[in-house]
């Protein structure tokens, strides 16, 4: 059974006769009963009684016209739902993260998403380590991820910035503007859990300062290991955006500056929501750093 057989035959019924839905359909008149005659064959009942003054509806026509028009208006509803989704006006979008970026990065482009496409849903699914969120995206999960570069990747890769690490300690902390290697050296910290993607980052910015973090606390969430860090038990290390504005007197940048380029990345083209979403952040005011306004001598990590 075709959709343009119950179009035909809703037309019939309508028109109240084959001529002239055949001139409604611009179809000849042959080909009109032609497909109503298949129609009927596949379901084993005539649908339609004609006579000299037109055509009636069987009982089974009557059974039918119903279920007909709702199957048609079905698909018509189907294809209105994928045109909102196409245009903005309807849907979600999935994006998976790590929880650093969601709580830093993504806080304001999703107000920018809203105020553009108020009648649809952003949906975050955030990870601690961006290895996960890799294997994540590689297993079909999500629309789009947001996070730092993966390496290799088999896929579209759009740049999004650069997010600055900074170090975090006590108000007191900051006898000097910019926190040296022989500084951090003799501190306390505050680490992270291995499972938690910072750990990474605090690992190459240490190895490139060339010492070895003394652990006094370790911690899976950034905004813990902030706290802590607030509260004098020891230095952290944090992207500057997930630092809140308050406590933005607690931040130093490290040496030369320690840069992290975060980007959008799928398995395949994102669908088309998915894509909108992809390019507002492009041109969305998110609090990075272009890689041409990077300091002299900054250091990625």
């Amino acid at each position: 059974m075709q959709l343009r057989q119950l179009e035909y035959f809703i037309a019939i019924c309508d028109a109240g006769s084959f001529s002239g839905a055949a001139v409604r359909l611009y179809v000849t008149q042959p080909s009109l009963s032609q497909q109503i005659g298949a129609l009927e064959k596949e379901l084993g009942a005539d649908l339609l009684e004609r006579g000299r003054h037109g055509i009636t509806l069987t009982p089974a026509g009557r059974v039918f016209l119903s279920q007909a028009q709702r199957a048609l208006q079905a698909v018509q509803d189907a294809q209105d739902s994928v045109r909102q989704v196409v245009e903005g006006r309807k849907g979600d979008v999935h994006v998976l993260t790590v929880r650093s970026v969601a709580s830093g990065v993504l806080p304001s482009s999703a107000a920018r998403w809203h105020s553009l496409f108020p009648s649809t849903v952003l949906r975050l699914h955030d990870f601690s380590h961006r290895r996960a969120l890799e294997d994540a995206v590689r297993s079909g999960q999500g629309d789009i991820a947001v996070g730092p570069r993966p390496s290799p990747w088999e896929g579209p890769v759009v740049s999004l910035g650069y997010e600055e690490m900074v170090v975090i300690g006590p108000v007191g902390h900051e006898a000097e503007e910019v926190a040296e290697a022989a500084e951090l050296a003799g501190a306390d910290w505050v680490l992270y859990e291995p499972e938690q993607g910072m750990s990474e980052v605090v690992d190459r910015v240490a190895a490139h300062l060339e010492f070895t973090p003394r652990a006094v606390a370790r911690t899976g969430q950034v905004s813990a290991a902030l706290l802590f860090a607030v509260e004098g038990i020891g230095m952290t290390l944090a992207p500057e955006n997930a630092v809140p504005l308050g406590w933005a007197r607690h931040a130093r940048r490290i040496g030369p500056g320690f840069y992290r380029e975060l980007v959008a990345y799928s398995r395949k083209q994102p669908s088309q929501l998915a894509e909108r979403y992809r390019d507002m952040l492009t041109t969305v005011a998110l609090p990075l750093i272009a890689e041409g306004d990077l300091p002299e001598g900054a250091i990625r990590c």
